[in-house]
């Protein structure tokens, strides 16, 4: 029993010592008989029902967010991924924390004095130091719903997840960011494990993106311009009806390859929305 609270332990005393949340998590030793193996570990996008989940390019349309985390078109349908924690044989790894599951943010950027560690996201902004009016929460850690189970399953509900009921949302205050990110990368037990599109689908076939109504500005050394829906967001989707460039992507909120009046009708039912409205906390 000893290796499954070995991790937790390193944890709070590498946070004791004045580590970073993300620092603590990566400085977890891996000390199973059977730890997991990242290269036969995996994860995929899902929503909807638990028990007859959306896959694929169909989930993968309700990742898209608005930094209140106020529901509505952000982040709905209960979308998450669903991980597969394996060993090196394939075996599902049971009981691996919640704590020890986890989409890692740097916090802000370069700009804004975070390091480009190349773990992070570094382009999801989501701390209170740039952003105190309104106050806005550090998040570092977007981890599990649960311990893995008897097969090594688990979720990671990216608005919050519902207590015994995993892979269902709950809206979670705290998970608050901006901007978006070209990566999410999640980590097991402070390894990297890689997605799949679906279930079948060949292992590195999928990268973790979620859009955000919050995707212009907010990544230099400036006071609160991030982790809100501002005009000049509203007005990259305006201007750009129809418009196919580099940007269209992150503008396509509903994942249709298409920026229209549908993207237009979703950033307005989110415009002017921060962290502190219209939820609070």
């Amino acid at each position: 029993m000893i290796s499954y609270y070995l991790p937790r332990v390193v944890f709070i005393i590498a946070l004791l010592m004045g580590a970073s949340a993300t620092e603590a998590f990566l400085a977890v030793p891996n000390g199973r008989a059977d730890p997991p193996e990242p290269t036969n570990s995996y994860y995929w996008p899902e929503a909807g029902s638990v028990a007859n989940p959306i896959l694929g390019s169909a989930a993968v349309a309700n990742f898209r967010m608005c930094p209140n985390n106020d529901g509505g078109s952000s982040l709905f349908n209960n979308a998450r991924i669903k991980i597969h924690v394996r060993d090196v044989h394939s075996n599902g790894v049971p009981g691996v924390s919640a704590s020890d599951i986890c989409i890692i943010f740097n916090g802000g950027t370069v700009a804004q004095g975070y390091p480009a560690s190349g773990i992070g996201a570094d382009s999801i902004i989501a701390n209170s130091q740039w952003n105190q009016s309104p106050l806005c929460p550090n998040v570092q850690l977007v981890c599990a719903d649960g311990p893995t189970d008897s097969e090594g399953y688990t979720y990671i509900t990216f608005a919050g997840s519902t207590p015994g009921n995993r892979g269902v949302t709950t809206r979670d205050p705290s998970r608050k960011w901006g901007h978006y990110d070209s990566n999410l990368r999640v980590f097991v037990l402070g390894q990297a494990i890689s997605g799949k599109l679906t279930p079948t689908s060949a292992i590195g076939s999928y990268q973790l993106r979620i859009k955000s109504f919050d995707h212009v500005g907010g990544l230099l050394a400036e006071m609160n311009n991030g982790e809100w829906v501002s005009p000049e967001d509203f007005n990259a989707i305006a201007n750009n009806i129809g418009v196919n460039d580099a940007l269209s992507y992150w503008r396509d909120f509903n994942s249709d390859g298409v920026v229209d009046g549908i993207d237009l009708n979703m950033i307005t039912q989110h415009q002017t929305h921060d962290c502190d409205s219209p939820n609070n906390p």
